[in-house]
């Protein structure tokens, strides 16, 4: 049960919450009942209180003994007892019902007018009488005096069908080419027709006369008719707005607007010793505002579209019938009471009223010990002005943001400041920008925008170039192991930058001719070299010895003299090897042979024999 306080009224949602699937086994419905607190929790009011798909009309009977209910799809009928809190039985239907209307004091009798053009009478037993009209019906009311069925359809003729003689009547000839509803006052049994043109027609049954015309508004239609006393009338129009009339008088007693642009579908009048209200309700939302101001006392706003309303009269007690599969139940106190067959209700209010306290988190801003002392405020610790929790405490909001503006007076210049630049910067759009390059994987990004990649401008993939738990190590075994020309692909791939200004455009100047300049040194390598004359002079003296000889000399001088290198290579030279240490080692390689010969076995065995050819005892092959 949820439970909502708009303007500090009470507002009990009865039938909020997690639903069981009715393909679930009885079992597994007992273990979600016993694992789940939310179903624990829930109240279920009315068992089965839903439809398959949508909801088309709900009504209470007279007595208040049951509820009726009609939805798709498949289109069908169900009937709910109170008493029991259940469904009492479910009719199919072979169309939709657009409305039905309830002919006795109880559930037996009632009569339903269908989307194909069919007006269907059913009973106790099911389906009584089926007849049909010229053009399709828009709304029905039964006049209880004479027996009379006034039917409003798409043309201009109200139908009468008299149940006492079972014949259809005379019709009644209006000035629009639609009737939206039909209304017939309780008391001087004046029928009221809402028509598509705006205007109020009223009719009187004994003379079939027009009695007088109320021109609401010539470019709106009537939707919804209700009378209050006998001389208040309420009517609602297709753009949501509800006029209160005094039927004495042409102009509107006041005039209150939803203001969602959607038809008004149901209005209802309360009244108790201290206030009048009035109940309106259209497809987005359900309000309930004084009568004689039109100030609002509570409303609604549901998620589905409400298409009907239920009010179970004296009680708090409505049922909205939508577009949505669970009909909804809702619960106002400060309406009326509950009714006699949930008194229950009352207690569990009463009792959710009792054990309210109000929550720590309620207008209350979480600081850390750190945040409190940047405001000024720690040597609140310790007052009522602050509540310890966990690793910081709750304030006051009203007290942290004037704290706040206190300790940094000058947030609202910089918040200015931001302002004024992005304005300035989003003037720069038309110029080229300067492409930067980000921080994180710079080698990946400047791939991407020379093979024209728009993997940076892909929101997907933003964290690959600001998180740094994505960032490669290129310098890792890993990475180079991978990737072992990757030295090779970074020299084909330059910074891509356009400047977007003349600063910008000599800065990128510069920087390019300084790495022209750069790659033109690193090109050309320079070696020094020390004791030149005396490498030259060694060489000069030793052109006429033997190569043999020359490198016995440079043995003997390297074991005392570090070697040198004259130019950027050097060319060494291996000494020869001796011949007993060559015939030692041939062998030790023919023993090797040898050996893994002898240990070596033969795979001929293995092979199959092929036996000779005979014939006749002879061998011929």
């Amino acid at each position: 049960m949820q439970v909502i306080s708009p303007n500090d009224v009470k507002i009990y949602n009865l039938t909020h919450g997690r639903s069981v699937p009715d393909w679930l086994s009885e079992r597994k419905k007992r273990l979600l009942l016993k694992t789940d607190v939310s179903l624990q929790r829930r109240i279920q009011l009315m068992q089965d209180f839903a439809m398959p798909i949508a909801s088309q009309c709900i009504r209470v009977t007279p007595d208040q003994t049951h509820i009726y209910a009609s939805g798709v799809y498949p289109p069908r009928l169900r009937c709910y007892d109170t008493n029991e809190l259940s469904m009492k039985f479910e009719r199919g239907m072979d169309s939709e019902v657009v409305k039905f209307k309830i002919l006795s004091d109880d559930w037996r009798k009632l009569v339903l007018l269908q989307n194909d053009r069919h007006v269907e009478f059913q009973t106790q037993d099911g389906l009584y009488y089926r007849t049909r009209i010229p053009k399709f019906g828009r709304d029905l009311e039964f006049y209880s005096r004479t027996g009379e069925l006034f039917i409003g359809a798409t043309g201009s003729d109200v139908y009468r069908l008299s149940l006492s003689r079972g014949t259809f009547m005379s019709p009644l000839e209006t000035s629009s080419e639609g009737v939206n509803c039909v209304h017939i006052h309780p008391d001087h049994s004046l029928v009221m027709l809402g028509t598509e043109n705006g205007t109020v027609e009223c009719w009187d049954p004994r003379s079939r006369n027009r009695a007088s015309v109320l021109t609401v508004s010539q470019d709106k239609s009537v939707t919804c008719l209700e009378s209050n006393k006998l001389l208040g009338l309420g009517v609602g129009t297709n753009t949501g707005q509800v006029y209160l009339y005094d039927i004495r008088s042409s102009e509107p007693l006041l005039v209150k607007d939803h203001y969602y642009d959607k038809p008004i579908n149901s209005i209802h009048f309360h009244e108790t010793e201290d206030e009048n209200l009035v109940i309106s309700a259209c497809s987005k939302s359900f309000k309930i505002w004084h009568r004689d101001t039109g100030k609002p006392m509570t409303a609604i706003e549901s998620e589905d579209d409400i298409t009907d309303v239920a009010w179970v009269k004296g009680t708090g007690m409505f049922f909205f019938a939508n577009e949505g599969a669970q009909m909804k139940s809702y619960y106002i106190p400060s309406i009326g009471p509950a009714p006699q067959w949930c008194w229950f209700l009352d207690t569990l209010t009463e009792e959710l009223e009792e054990s309210t306290e109000n929550t720590v988190y309620d207008d209350y801003k979480f600081v850390t010990k750190e945040e409190l002392t940047t405001l000024g405020l720690d040597h609140l610790t310790g007052t009522n002005y602050l509540r310890a929790y966990m690793h910081g405490f709750f304030i006051d909001m009203r007290l942290y943001s004037k704290a706040k503006d206190i300790a940094n007076p000058f947030a609202y210049d910089e918040y200015k400041k931001d302002q004024i630049k992005k304005k300035i910067d989003e003037g720069y759009k038309s110029r080229v920008e300067v492409r930067k390059l980000p921080n994180i994987n710079k080698t990946l990004a400047k791939k991407s925008i020379s093979k024209g990649s728009q993997l940076l401008d892909d929101d997907r993939f933003g964290s690959l170039f600001t998180d740094k738990d994505f960032e490669v190590d290129e310098e890792s075994e890993q990475y180079k192991l991978i990737n072992p020309t990757v030295k090779k692909q970074d020299r084909n791939f330059s910074e891509v930058r356009e400047p977007s200004s003349e600063e910008d455009e000599e800065d990128y100047k510069e920087e390019m001719k300084r790495k022209k300049a750069a790659k033109k040194t690193s090109q050309m390598k320079i070696v020094s070299c020390e004791n030149t004359a005396a490498i030259l002079s060694n060489t000069k003296s030793n052109v006429s010895k033997l190569l043999g000889d020359r490198l016995g000399d440079d043995q003997v001088k390297s074991r005392g003299l570090p070697r040198t290198v004259v130019g950027a290579r050097e060319m060494v030279v291996k000494e020869k090897e001796p011949e007993d240490k060559r015939s030692r080692r041939d062998e030790e390689n023919k023993e090797h042979t040898t050996e893994r010969r002898q240990l070596g076995r033969s795979a001929n065995g293995l092979l199959r024999k092929q036996r000779g050819k005979f014939w006749k005892g002879k061998r011929v092959g």
